[in-house]
């Protein structure tokens, strides 16, 4: 395992912690998309992902699993504006109806409930969503990588601040034919999965523009003392209507996101508000200064008793995909652009990776292996149509569908 930087630094570094599903917000787009059973498949997909985070952390030894701050909570996405609010409470109709009987249940709260419950100034309503959780992510996939060195000695091996240069494919009858240029020297591989989401376009450069990367800033905040101490029970998100000056290229998304840790009270808060160029980057070395701003003053907007004090600002880069869903599978030459058939991806989750990611590593092994993945959404998988239909016209308006949640499309800047 090759990591460009230290183990856990990509988009899971994050360390958002939200381990929730957005399968409500999505559905009726996605049938639209790719039909009704199709869409359902990615919502059981999502649900199974959850199942099997709580079994990882299960397993975990006790002092790791402590370590996790793994707690079960009721997420809830309160609407500042009435239309945002009904068109989600129609998605979640849409989802039950199709989807009746599944592990995740929803609610509908209104203003009132939504204050009592959850703290929030003036909203329209929630959308609870019950049978999700909170975790410090970035610890739970560092004690992962660790059992698997204490494990698998001889079999695992871990090679940090090892970036991949380039990957040349040599003569097939090899029974190594890849030849990987990393920072350290050269290594032959018979197989490669790249697992490097945002970034992937560096070594697949064909996917730039189909699979982009996307500034994320988080921050730790205290709440102030009025702040009730919620973070074993709730997490949060907050949605506004999204806007855009094309004068000065600054959009501002309608999300914000937020988990308290249930051990000190902290706010783990996240969300976007800065110029188009910043946004869409793959340098994290640097927050902007609008985000930060805007990140540090936003709490008071969404809760009545807060008072913020900013603690440390961050940003991390997640992967986004023209079609809006994750790309999965074995990737073909029209992408990779090299000879050879033995180059895997699993990458681009959309900023929702937490309820897509392990399954679908999982998912990706076993394709490697010439095993079977029964119940894998089909809408994931590389395939030539879902390839041919990728355009940037369909990625910025995929874009602005997802994030923006509302105002006019910045078509001037894409």
């Amino acid at each position: 395992m090759l990591e460009a930087r230290g183990a856990v630094s990509g988009a899971t570094g994050r360390n958002g912690g939200h381990l929730v599903s957005d399968s409500d917000s999505l559905f009726p787009a996605l049938v639209k998309a790719v039909g009704l059973e199709q869409a359902v498949e990615t919502v059981r997909f999502s649900e199974a992902n959850i199942r099997r985070l709580r079994e990882l952390v299960d397993q975990l030894d006790p002092e790791d699993r402590q370590a996790t701050e793994f707690r079960n909570v009721t997420t809830s996405t309160a609407f500042e504006d009435r239309d945002s609010f009904d068109e989600a409470v129609d998605a979640v109709r849409q989802l039950v109806k199709a989807h009746p009987n599944g592990d995740l249940k929803h609610k509908v709260s209104n203003q009132e409930d939504a204050a009592k419950t959850f703290g929030y100034g003036k909203v329209a309503g929630v959308i609870e969503q019950h049978g999700v959780a909170a975790l410090w992510p970035y610890r739970l996939l560092a004690a992962i990588l660790a059992s698997l060195k204490r494990d698998f000695p001889d079999r695992f091996n871990l090679e940090t601040y090892t970036p991949v240069h380039s990957i040349h494919h040599q003569h097939a009858s090899q029974t190594h034919p890849y030849a990987l240029q990393t920072s350290r020297g050269s290594i032959m591989a018979k197989k490669i999965v790249h697992c490097t989401n945002g970034y992937s376009g560096n070594l697949i450069p064909n996917l730039v523009g189909k699979l982009y990367p996307l500034k994320g800033t988080m921050s730790t905040q205290r709440m102030g003392p009025s702040f009730p101490s919620r973070g074993n029970k709730v997490s949060w998100a907050h949605v506004s209507k999204g806007s855009y000056d094309a004068e000065t290229g600054h959009i501002h998304l309608g999300l914000y996101y937020a988990q308290q840790n249930a051990k000190t009270d902290i706010m783990f808060l996240g969300g976007e508000s800065q110029k188009l160029t910043t946004l869409l980057s793959s340098d994290d070395s640097t927050v902007a200064v609008d985000a930060r701003e805007t990140l540090c003053s936003v709490a008071p907007r969404i809760w009545k008793y807060a008072s913020p004090q900013p603690l440390e600002v961050w940003s991390g880069i997640m992967g986004f995909t023209t079609d809006g869903m994750p790309l999965v599978g074995k990737l073909p030459q029209s992408l990779s652009g090299r000879t050879g058939d033995g180059e895997w991806l699993a990458a681009g989750f959309n900023g929702h990776g937490m309820d897509k990611c392990w399954l679908s590593g999982e998912a990706i092994a076993k394709m490697v292996l010439g095993e079977a993945v029964p119940g894998f959404p089909r809408a994931y998988l590389l395939s030539d149509p879902r390839i041919e239909s990728w355009t940037p016209e369909k990625a910025a308006e995929t874009l602005m569908d997802h994030i923006m949640l509302g105002g006019a499309p910045p078509s001037s800047h894409l």
